[in-house]
């Protein structure tokens, strides 16, 4: 089994005034600074925060017995940017997950966001990962994020 693949997230619900509820799932160790900036800079209340494990689709299957034991399972697919900057010679890697119908309109939104002249290098790369995530349990705070600890 490849832990690497594996990533921890919160999973929120967004709402602003008049506007629909919308679905989040965010990397945990960026967890904090992302409700800081959607919060204070765009205006939208977080709420509902619940811990989750995302975890690549076929690893998933091959072990579906033992994840389905852990909690609730919802279908949630990771968009993963690569970059290449060949001006100080790095690769920028960044992932976004989003519910399985959701994925095409982020991935769009996602493309909306880089020039054409990078999206159609060979310097640019986009890849769909189908996974799943296992829900632990509501999270009560910023704290227990920090510390990963509930008061279950």
């Amino acid at each position: 089994m490849n832990y690497a693949d594996n990533q921890k997230l919160i999973r929120c619900q967004l709402s602003r005034d008049g506007g629909a509820i919308q679905t989040r799932f965010i990397e945990f160790e960026l967890f904090k600074l992302w409700q800081y900036m959607i919060q204070s800079k765009h205006g939208f209340e977080v709420s509902d925060l619940t811990m989750c494990l995302w975890v690549p689709k076929d690893e998933f299957m091959s072990k579906v017995n033992l994840y389905e034991r852990i909690g609730d399972v919802e279908s949630v697919t990771r968009l993963t940017v690569t970059i290449f900057d060949e001006r100080h010679g790095f690769t920028h890697v960044s992932h976004r997950y989003a519910p399985e119908d959701e994925a095409e309109t982020v991935q769009n939104v996602l493309l909306s966001h880089v020039p054409e002249s990078v999206s159609s290098s060979e310097n640019f790369a986009l890849s769909v990962t189908p996974g799943r995530t296992v829900v632990k349990g509501q999270v009560s705070g910023l704290s227990e994020i920090s510390l990963g600890l509930s008061n279950d």
